[in-house]
Formats: C-alpha cells, sequence, structure tokens
C-alpha cells in the first residue's frame, strides 16, 4: 500500500536537503509547515478515540484504550456529555489553523498536495492529502453524530442486531470459555461476575434514553419493540439459568465457592434487570409507537449520513435501484440462455446448478476450498492491482458457529490472528455450493474487505481513530462490491455459473436498496414489487411486502429470510451501503480515468487503488471528492 510520508522520516531516495533541488527543497519546506496542523489534527482523533472508548468497552478493546465502564454506556447523563464533547471537538478542528505562510498556491503540483475543491479559495484544499483527509472526516463525523444524538434519534434507537441492548447483550453471554482462544480462570469468572453486576445500570440507561426520546416524539418502530422485546425474554432465561447454576454448553466449568456464590448473585440481578427491560418495552414504549414501518424521511436522512457519509435525493435512488434490478434480472435470464438455451430463465438456471448434489460440498469443506479461493485472489491481486502492508499476510477462512453468515475480522497483531472471514451455515445446511459462495468469498477477503479494512487496521499513517472506530459502511461495503467487479474484470469469476452466484448476489443488494428506501423514508410501492405473492398490496411497505420483495429476489432459508426481514426493518440505510458505496467508487474511477486521458496518459489502477484504500474509511462525499 503506498504510504504518505511520516513527519521527520528521510525524504525520498534518502537525499539530504542539500542535495535536493530547490524546487524540491521549496516543496518540502511547505509540506514540512503543515506539521503543526497535522499534529493538532492527530491529538484531537485521539482524543475522540478516548471519548468513544470511555463509553464503550467494545471500543476500548479494538483500540487498546482505557474505558471507564464494563457495559456501553447510553443513558441520558452519557449521551449528553458525548454530545458536549463532541461538539467542543468539532470546534476545536474547525479551529485549527493553516500555515501563516500559506498566501499562494504552493506547491500544487505535487499530487499529494492537490486541491481537492478547486477555486473555492479554501486555504485546507492545499493541504498535503493526509492532513486535509483527516480534518475533513472528522467534521463530517462528529458533525454526524452530534445530528444524530441533538434529533434524540441516538437515544431511540433499537433493533435486533445493532442497537445498544445488543452491546449489553453480547457482553452478558459470552463466557470465559467462549473467548476465542483463551482458557478460563478465575480472574474471568470474577470479570463476568462484574459485567453482571454491571447490567442493571447499563440496561436502566437504555430504557431512560429511550424514554427521553419518546417525550420528544422520536419513537422505533413497533415492530422493533416487539421484537427486542422478545430478545430480552430469551437473554433474561439465560440469565436466570445462569443463577441457577447452569452453564450449559461444552467446556463452561462454573467456580465454586465465593466465586461461585458471587456469580449466581449478580446473574439473578442482571436477569431481573433485563426482565424489567422487556416490560417496559411491552407495557409502556410499545403502546407510544407507530404501526407504520421505518423510520421516516426525516429521520432516515440522519441515518443515511451516519452509514454512508453523504446525503442522497431518494426519489432518484429509488428509480436508478429499480431499473439496476431489471437489468441484473436481464443478465440472469441472458446467462441462463446462454447456458441452457433460448427460452431458459434465472430460475431454471439456478435449479439446474443445485439439481447434481456431487457438485456441492459440505459445510465442513468449505474453510479449505474457501482458503484456496483467496490465495488465488491474493495472487492475482496483490502487487498487481494494489498493495498492501507489510504484516498484513494472506486471509485465513474459518467455521463460525451455526447461524448463517458470514462476515470478516481485521487482524489482531497482538494476538497473532490474521485476518479472518468467518462463515457460518444454518442448522440442517447439508450441501453448500461452490458458484454461490465464490463471489461471496472474494467479498470478504480479497480483494474485498481484508486488502481494504483489514489493510487500514495497519497502516501507521492513519490515526488510532481512523483505524478502528471512524469507518463509514458505505466505503468499506462499497470498496467490497466493487472488488467483486475487479473479480472479473482479472477472471476470478470467469465461469457462467460463478458469474451467475455474482448476479444473484448483487440482486440480493439492488432489492435490500428499494425496501431501505421504501419502508424508511415512505416511498410509494412499486408496481412490480406490489404484484408479487404475498406482497401487502397497498402503497405502503409492510412487512408482508418486504417479505415478498426478498422471498421474490434471492434463494434464502425461512428462518434467515425472517431475520433478514427484521434487519431491514430496524437498521435504517444499511440496505444503501453496498450498492451507493460501489456507485461512488465507480464514479471515482471513472473522474480519474478521464482525468488521465485529458493528459492522454493511461490509468494507472494499481495507483489508483493504493490511493483509494490510503484514505481509510470516509465518508463518500469526501470519497468521490478525492478519488475524482
Amino acid at each position: 500500500m503506498a504510504r504518505a510520508q511520516r513527519p521527520g522520516s528521510p525524504p525520498p531516495g534518502g537525499l539530504s536537503v542539500q542535495d535536493q533541488a530547490p524546487g524540491d527543497r521549496r516543496r518540502d519546506s511547505w509540506k514540512d509547515s503543515w506539521g503543526p496542523a497535522r499534529a493538532r489534527l492527530t491529538d484531537l482523533a485521539e482524543d475522540y478515540a478516548r471519548l468513544l472508548a470511555s463509553q464503550d468497552p467494545a471500543a476500548a478493546e479494538a483500540t487498546g484504550l482505557p474505558s471507564r465502564t464494563l457495559l456501553p454506556d447510553v443513558g441520558p447523563e452519557a449521551l449528553a456529555e458525548r454530545n458536549r464533547v463532541e461538539r467542543r471537538l468539532h470546534q476545536l478542528v474547525r479551529a485549527v489553523e493553516t500555515p501563516r505562510s500559506l498566501t499562494g498556491n504552493h506547491g500544487a503540483k505535487d499530487d499529494d498536495a492537490r486541491d481537492s475543491t478547486p477555486g473555492d479559495g479554501d486555504p485546507w484544499g492545499r493541504a498535503p492529502l493526509a492532513v486535509r483527509v483527516l480534518r475533513a472526516h472528522l467534521l463530517e463525523r462528529l458533525g454526524t453524530s452530534i445530528d444524530l444524538i441533538e434529533s434524540a434519534d441516538q437515544g431511540a434507537e433499537l433493533n435486533i442486531l445493532t442497537s445498544p441492548f445488543q452491546g449489553v447483550r453480547r457482553r452478558l453471554i459470552t463466557l470465559p470459555t467462549d473467548l476465542p482462544g483463551s482458557t478460563s480462570s478465575v480472574q474471568d469468572w470474577a470479570d463476568l461476575v462484574d459485567r453482571y453486576r454491571a447490567a442493571p445500570r447499563a440496561l436502566t440507561g437504555i430504557r431512560d434514553s429511550l424514554a427521553v426520546s419518546a417525550a420528544q416524539g422520536v419513537l422505533p418502530p413497533r415492530g422493533q419493540v416487539e421484537a427486542v422485546a422478545r430478545q430480552t425474554d430469551d437473554l433474561a432465561r439465560i440469565l436466570a439459568s445462569q443463577a441457577r447454576g447452569d452453564l450449559s454448553g461444552g467446556g463452561h466449568a462454573a467456580p465454586g465457592g465465593a466465586l461461585g456464590r458471587d456469580l449466581q448473585v449478580a446473574a439473578n440481578d442482571a436477569a431481573q434487570a433485563v426482565s424489567d427491560l422487556g416490560r417496559y418495552l411491552r407495557g409502556e414504549l410499545a403502546p407510544l409507537t407507530p404501526v407504520r414501518e421505518g423510520v421516516g424521511p426525516s429521520r432516515h436522512a440522519c441515518w443515511v449520513r451516519r452509514m454512508l457519509g453523504t446525503s442522497i435525493d431518494t426519489a432518484e435512488v429509488y428509480q436508478w435501484a429499480r431499473q439496476e434490478l431489471v437489468d441484473v434480472v436481464a443478465a440472469q435470464d441472458a446467462l441462463a440462455a446462454e447456458v441452457l438455451g433460448t427460452g431458459s430463465r434465472a430460475g431454471d438456471l439456478d435449479a439446474h446448478l443445485r439439481a447434481d448434489p456431487s457438485t456441492g460440498m459440505s459445510p465442513e469443506d468449505f474453510p479449505r476450498w474457501a482458503q484456496g479461493v483467496a490465495d488465488e485472489a491474493w495472487d492475482a491481486v496483490v502487487g498487481r492491482l494494489l498493495d498492501v502492508p507489510d504484516g498484513l499476510g494472506r486471509p485465513t477462512v474459518l467455521l463460525d458457529t451455526p447461524g448463517g453468515g458470514v462476515h470478516y475480522e481485521e487482524p489482531e497483531p497482538s494476538r497473532s490472528l490474521s485476518g479472518r472471514v468467518l462463515r457460518s451455515f444454518a442448522v440442517g445446511d447439508e450441501t453448500v455450493w461452490p458458484w454461490a459462495e465464490r463471489t461471496t468469498v472474494l467479498h470478504e477477503s480479497v480483494p474485498g474487505h481484508h486488502t481494504h479494512s483489514g489493510a487500514q487496521s495497519l497502516d501507521p499513517s492513519l490515526t488510532l481513530w481512523q483505524r478502528y472506530l471512524g469507518k463509514v459502511p458505505g466505503c468499506n461495503e462499497g470498496w467490497a462490491l466493487y472488488a467483486e467487479r475487479l473479480a472479473i474484470e482479472t477472471g476470478l469469476l470467469s465461469k457462467p455459473a460463478d458469474r451467475f452466484g455474482w448476479l444473484a448476489a448483487r440482486r440480493w443488494r439492488i432489492v435490500r436498496v428499494l425496501v431501505d428506501l421504501g419502508v424508511h423514508s415512505w416511498l410509494p410501492v412499486p408496481a412490480e414489487i406490489a404484484a408479487l405473492p404475498g406482497a401487502g398490496g397497498g402503497t405502503q411497505w409492510d412487512r408482508p411486502t418486504v417479505e415478498a420483495a426478498l422471498r421474490a429476489h434471492t434463494v434464502l432459508g425461512e428462518g434467515f429470510l425472517q431475520f433478514e426481514v427484521d434487519k431491514q426493518l430496524g437498521w435504517p440505510a444499511q440496505g444503501l451501503a453496498y450498492m451507493l458505496g460501489e456507485r461512488v467508487w465507480l464514479a471515482g474511477r471513472e473522474r480519474a480515468q478521464h482525468r488521465a486521458e485529458e493528459v492522454r496518459k493511461k490509468l494507472d489502477l494499481r495507483a489508483f487503488h493504493n490511493r483509494g484504500i490510503g484514505l481509510g474509511s470516509v465518508g463518500l462525499d469526501l470519497l468521490i471528492r478525492e478519488l475524482g
């Protein structure tokens, strides 16, 4: 990966200042003049990381910074403190001064100092790349968080997957022997007791923030309240069982003596606190909530900025996604006709590819096969289409606990862990189809997340906050989807069956754009969706219509389908991150191509990718400015 020159390091090529040409010395002098601004912005970014870590132990673990709490703190007082500090940080970032000597366009010919906003007179446009990106990224992320807190949306966040309750739940159900690579110790069990003891306060904070937001008229949809209430029932049962000394599952040997008694008492208190939250959700919050699905246009706009780092024209994107869906279905039909003959459709090819079980594999065989796919991609991409930092290494593919899903985990040098792709399969899955999985492996590994967010996590030119806490889903998921296209270009998805799998995955992501915009921005149901079997029949998106849309455009087990419906109904803008992020990466490449052609050069794709990855995970507005 191309790295920004570190402050204080020798000039390129090892030349002394005296050895350099006068023009080079002037440019280096100009760059050095930005040193105070760079240092100040870095300090402010680290201050932001310390704030986030202090309120969230997961952020503390990711960064190695201290936390004052054992469970996420999202109560009204914590949100008020965070808002106060974020406002102050925002002011301080804006107050960082440009060099006093910056009176002209010194060094503007240096690519690292290229003005990203030509002609606007902003001296920050002439700052070195790393400096101006860090400043813009801080301002955007701070501003977005401030808006979410002050609009009461942050306090009202409630869904089945990513809301504060899930953060608390994960830390309560993780027993010492559940920790990767760990062996339980007395201290591990004592830490669990402390987490149980912290649960009543953390859960009260969640309830109080929901109540404060509700008093301002900002409420989660009723379906999400009911779904999370059911999750509280499950968690309360688990904790009550642990309070009785039942730690079901292999390898869980509860401590004895005083520590064992402390564990049972603390687990019982935690179970009671979880039950209290469930009663509040059902008895007090649910009656206040709207029956209509989604958060509505104005609140959706806030979440779009959080997830994408940009604002969108929802009507334009809606129509674009409708056409994209038509196009991808047509491409699948064309591929079916190519393989099976004229008149064949996508459904025919899907059935054909699943007809012979011998062409599939068992879940147990998946890691070895997928590791080969990732290794082949590494050899084809790294050092050719992009570079990676020292120490990244090849990703590792592993099976995860049953459930159905896949995700990427970044390297953890402190634990000697490489970047990891974890794939889980639903209970009962017996056959895994390589043609359906290949594009997903490439998306998660190489040239996808591993060479983007994995590489960024090891990039010393990025601040701790940028590497771990300042990530924007639209940038990360957009890159991974763009990476699937790179796989097509490099021949990694050359077989018709593999291309069909790529189109099927793309079709799934496109329909989620329609679902997200329809549900959360309250756009009318398109006629082609309303006509699907099982759709609700009205002009408003409801759960049956979401189910019908997802079922028509994917092949999922019913259990996973219902989970995905709940996720899309409760997580505004998440479904946009993939397709809209990819759209920006493609637009940035097109602009860079045009700029190269203007000077009669060929686009250096490797340099383009290195530059984009080196920016860190940024909002889409900032990404397109710097790519284009």
